[in-house]
C-alpha cells in the first residue's frame, strides 16, 4: 500500500496523541459549533473549512499543531468573517477514525491471532476519544479468516462473530455514546 504525504499537520489531540487533520474534520467541527449558535445546516463551514485547510497546506511549516491553537485558529476565522456567535460555540469535536479490516485479516489470517489484534487496534482508537470508528472490509476479512475464496455460509458465523466482538468490546470499554459503522 502506497501512502500519500500528509500536508495537513497532525493534532496534538487531548492524550498528547498525534491524530491527523482533515478538511471534513474541520467541516463537521465548524457545523457543530453552527447549529449550537443556532444555524444547522450552515453553508458556510465547507467554506471555512477550506480556507482553514489552504492556509494550514501553504502556510503552516510545523508537523503538529496543539489542539488550543486549531480551536484558536477556527475561532478567529469564524470573527474575521462576521460570526462571532459561531465562533463563541466553537471547539474541535472528536476525531472518527477507520479501521481496516482486511488489513488486520492480512496479517493475522487465522481467528485466533486476529482478534487480539482487532482488540488493540479498537483500544488504540479509544485511548484517542474518538467520536467514531469505522470498520472496514468485513467482507473481505471474513473471506480471507475463513479461507474461503468465496463468500460462503460459514462466512455468516465469523462476520457475524466480528460484529458482535466489537459492539460487546466497545460497549465495555467506553460508558459515552460512540458511533460504529461496520462495512
Amino acid at each position: 500500500m502506497i501512502a500519500l504525504p500528509q500536508s495537513l499537520p497532525h493534532i496534538i489531540w487531548k492524550n498528547g496523541r498525534l491524530v491527523p487533520l482533515s478538511e471534513g474534520w474541520l467541516a463537521e467541527s465548524i457545523e457543530h459549533a453552527a447549529a449550537a449558535a443556532g444555524h444547522p445546516r450552515w453553508h458556510l463551514a465547507p467554506e471555512v473549512a477550506r480556507a482553514l485547510t489552504v492556509y494550514l497546506e501553504d502556510d503552516w511549516v510545523a508537523p503538529a499543531l496543539p489542539l488550543d491553537q486549531l480551536n484558536e485558529m477556527v475561532r478567529r476565522a469564524l470573527e474575521g468573517i462576521g460570526y462571532s456567535e459561531i465562533a463563541r460555540e466553537s471547539f474541535i469535536v472528536p476525531p472518527r477514525v477507520s479501521i481496516s479490516l482486511t488489513e488486520l485479516a492480512l496479517r493475522a489470517p487465522y481467528e485466533i491471532e486476529f482478534y487480539p489484534l482487532l482488540k488493540q487496534r479498537l483500544g488504540d482508537a479509544l485511548d484517542v476519544q474518538v467520536a467514531g470508528v469505522r470498520l472496514e472490509g468485513l467482507r473481505d476479512c471474513t473471506k480471507i479468516l475463513d479461507s474461503a475464496g468465496r463468500w460462503r455460509t460459514t462466512c455468516i458465523r465469523i462476520s457475524d462473530e466480528i460484529i458482535h466482538f466489537c459492539r460487546s468490546y466497545m460497549h465495555q470499554i467506553v460508558p459515552r455514546q460512540i458511533d460504529l459503522v461496520i462495512q
